[in-house]
């Protein structure tokens, strides 16, 4: 009987410490599932505001990109070497903005692209254009990362797409002359080139504001014939030959003198040309004469005036 008690007594307590224990594991598992759910919540809340931060560096990033911060102590580029008469379909765009990343185009103000700035500070751009016309170009300069900042834009200039050949829409010479030079003078485009050419000599004038020009001793090389090419061309490239020649007579025995024309209203015969110059000098003449007579009807009558109020 003793013996049973143990044994029980054995079982009993052996009941309470495994009891015991399933609540120590029980306790420890509780434990560990509470700080496994904390830690989890923690990463969490880690990943979140990591995320969120990448998210505001990107967005900074791409505000700053959009919209640097200008910066009126930088000095702008330079777009010197840019052409500024094309005929082509497209306006190339370029200067040099030393010390920086990207280059910023303008034309009329409007921003049309960006272009990547070498080493030795070199940019190039090509915009296409679709129609002629005269266009305003300017350039910006960024540098910087994360906080970009600008310059202000240089100076703009103005590129003239021009795709159309300069039209001659008037010319007056001698058709016969009686020197070894003459002249001829008209109208075109202005600012074009007219190009006189015969064999190797070559002559050549540029059209004024106004639309009109003069070429003057242009060598007559013989007696008889002298036909000359002309052709005009623009400061974009464009040229167009006139089709009908030029063609002056060379001869001894003309009184005409080739370099007198000068415009389609002028006398060219050296005899006219006098008789124009004696017309003037005696219009000259009787307008002193004129004059000497009122001076001299002012004078007799202050004489007479003062007279009368002596006599008075």
């Amino acid at each position: 009987m003793a013996k049973k008690k143990i044994n029980s007594a054995k079982k009993n307590n052996q009941k309470v410490s495994n009891s015991s224990k399933d609540s120590m594991v029980s306790k420890v598992e509780i434990r560990e599932k509470r700080e496994s759910s904390l830690s989890r919540l923690i990463g969490t809340l880690f990943i979140v505001f990591g995320l969120l931060l990448i998210g505001y560096g990107i967005f900074s990033y791409l505000k700053n990109n959009k919209n640097p911060q200008l910066d009126e102590s930088l000095s702008s580029p330079s777009i010197a070497d840019t052409v500024t008469a094309v005929n082509g379909e497209n306006i190339v765009v370029k200067g040099i903005a030393e010390g920086f990343k990207k280059a910023q185009v303008y034309i009329d103000n409007e921003l049309v692209g960006t272009a990547k700035i070498g080493k030795d500070g070199k940019f190039e751009f090509i915009q296409k254009i679709e129609d002629e016309g005269k266009y305003i170009v300017s350039v910006s300069a960024i540098k910087g990362f994360l906080k970009k900042i600008v310059t202000p834009k240089s100076d703009p200039i103005i590129v003239s797409v021009d795709r159309t050949a300069p039209e001659l829409s008037k010319i007056n010479y001698s058709k016969e002359v009686g020197t070894e030079t003459f002249a001829l003078s008209g109208e075109a485009e202005p600012g074009s080139k007219v190009v006189v050419k015969r064999g190797t000599d070559i002559y050549e004038a540029e059209v004024g504001n106004d639309g009109k020009f003069v070429l003057k001793d242009i060598s007559l090389r013989e007696e008889g014939s002298n036909v000359f090419a002309v052709a005009l061309k623009d400061e974009a490239g464009n040229s167009k030959e006139v089709e009908e020649k030029v063609s002056v007579v060379y001869s001894k025995d003309s009184s005409v003198n080739g370099n007198a024309v000068i415009d389609s209203d002028l006398p060219v015969a050296a005899g006219e040309l006098q008789l124009a110059l004696s017309i003037l000098k005696d219009g000259q003449i009787m307008g002193i004469i004129g004059i000497l007579a009122l001076i001299a009807f002012l004078a007799s009558s202050g004489i007479v005036i003062y007279k009368k109020n002596r006599l008075q």
